[in-house]
Parts: structure tokens; sequence; C-alpha cells
């Protein structure tokens, strides 16, 4: 296998585990599980899993100094309490495909950002896919159609929230760069977020599902979310980045609303309106268009039409 078909397939690999995230989440929850079970699950699991590939792989890098520790220790709390705990709340409370749709938000939430925090140059560019992101999150909350009698604004807003979160783990090492390890702060950041995480867990709760009568499918699940969605899919994402480009893995990833939303037509019957159907396009595009080099590909449409004038 090439390095290009190499690379296309881990990250299709990491999208399909992705879009199957909210399936997971959904079913722990119905399971009896909270929020924050779900989440304490997730980062344990995925974090004990990090560990022991540091070790092996790098056990280097895992020696940091006091400032290192307290980094990852911040990259936790706010990446993976706050995110992980938003995302499962949008998932119990709206649909599965609008969960997934205002978590790819993140992208514009990086221009955003890095405008306002490292005065990033903010081009037109980035101004239209902000726009577009407005009028697409706007069409997914469907509050024109029903004059926001149906709007879930705590879903709607965990949601957002946990596209700035998504977006954090890309912006917080950006004030770190070249100063500490970032698998290092990934790995104290699953630690210090499993012990936060801990004192907000019911372990009861999660004892009871794990031995109750479908405990089968609850650990299927937690299993599930925890090596395959978090653990493999962001291993196999990284790695695909040394294959082929990162604007190539960002388009790639725009299928994971996409499969999020077959998911959950198939296992819970979770429909789209018309109007949130065209909020979810409006977002992907907008996310293409972002990563996007347009003058490159304006150039390459352009290059026959040249090519015969000079002729």
């Amino acid at each position: 296998m090439g390095d290009r078909k190499k690379g296309i397939t881990l990250v299709l690999i990491a999208t399909t585990f992705w879009g199957m995230m909210g399936i997971n989440s959904r079913t722990l929850s119905l399971a009896g599980l909270s929020a924050m079970d779900i989440a304490f699950i997730r980062c344990s699991i995925a974090g004990v899993l990090f560990t022991i590939y540091m070790l092996i792989r790098k056990p280097e890098e895992l020696k940091q100094k006091l400032s290192g520790i307290l980094v990852g220790c911040l990259y936790g709390v706010v990446c993976f309490v706050l995110g992980f705990m938003t995302y499962n709340v949008s998932v119990e409370r709206v649909p599965i495909s609008v969960a997934t749709v205002l978590m790819f938000t993140n992208p514009i939430w990086v221009s955003i950002f890095g405008a306002v925090v490292f005065k990033d140059k903010m081009t037109k560019k980035k101004v239209l896919v902000i726009c577009m992101c407005i009028v697409g999150c706007i069409c997914i909350s469907d509050v024109m159609s029903t004059g926001g009698a149906n709007l879930d604004v705590i879903g709607i807003a965990a949601g957002l929230i946990n596209g700035m979160t998504f977006a954090m783990q890309i912006i917080i090492p950006r004030f770190f760069e070249g100063k500490y390890s970032k698998d290092a702060i990934l790995v104290y950041g699953f630690i210090s977020s499993t012990v936060v995480l801990s004192f907000f867990t019911d372990f009861s709760n999660i004892a009871a599902a794990v031995t109750g009568p479908n405990s089968m499918v609850v650990i299927a699940n937690m299993l599930a979310i925890s090596v395959l969605s978090t653990f493999i899919a962001s291993t196999f994402y990284v790695k695909s980045t040394e294959y082929i480009e990162t604007q190539v893995t960002s388009i790639l990833v725009s299928l994971e609303p996409i499969l999020g939303s077959i998911f959950a037509f198939f296992i819970f019957g979770e429909t789209m309106s018309q109007t949130q159907l065209l909020g979810a396009a409006i977002v992907i595009l907008a996310a293409c268009i972002l990563e996007t080099d347009l003058s490159k590909i304006t150039e390459k449409i352009m290059l026959p039409f040249s090519s015969k004038q000079i002729k």
C-alpha cells in the first residue's frame, strides 16, 4: 500500500470511529450513566492506553518539569473534562446528527481564537466561513421553523461549547510551542481529567450498569468510545498527517457528521428536517473551504484556458 493510500485509510478509519461516538454515548446514557460517568470512563481507559503507548514508544518524553505537567493538567480540564462532558450532554438532549455537526464547528473557533489571541490574520475567506457557520448553526437549531418552541437551548449550547473545547486542543499547545512534548501534554491531560472527573462520578452507577442485564452491551460501548473513538482515532488521525497533507485529512474528516447521521438513522431512527440538513451542509462546506487553498484550485481550473491563450 502506498503512503498516500495508507494516510487516507488511517484518517477514514479515525473518521468512522468518531462518527460512531454519538451512538456509544447515547447507548451508555440510556443505560443510566450520567454525562460525568461517561466522560470518566472515556478519559480513564484512553488515558491508560496512551500512557502505556508512551512508556513503550517515547518514555523519555514523559519526564517533564512541573510547569509541563501543570500545562497538561490545564489541557485535560479544558479539553477533556469540559469537552467530553458537554458532548455527552449535547447527545442526550439533541439528535446525534445535530450534536456531531455542532462539534464539527471547531475549525471556525480555531480561526476566531487564533485571530483574537495570536493576532492571526483574519482573511476574507475566514470571515466568509464564520458567517456561513453562524447561518448553518441557526439552521441546525431549526429555530426558524418552530419559532423557538422546540429549541433545546442547553443541548445546542453544550454542542457549541464542545466545538470550542475541541478547538482548544489546537489553541492551548500553541502557547507552549517547542517547550513541552505534545504527547506528554496529552498523557498528563488524560491523567488530570480522570482525577478531576472521579470527584463527580457515581461509581455505584457504573458498577450497576456493568453488572446489569445489558452488561455486555454497556461494556462494548464503554470500550468503543474509549478505545476506538478516543485512543485509536486520535492516534490514527495524527499518524495520517505523516503521509498526506493536513488539508486532505481535514476534508476527509468532514465525513464525520455524515457518518454520525447515518449511524443515528439506522440505530435510533433519527432524522433531520430539511432546514437542519441545509445547516449541516453549510457547516461542512464552511469547514472544507477553510481548509482548502482556493487560489491553487482556481489556478488549476484556469490553467487550460491560460494555455490556450498562450498558444
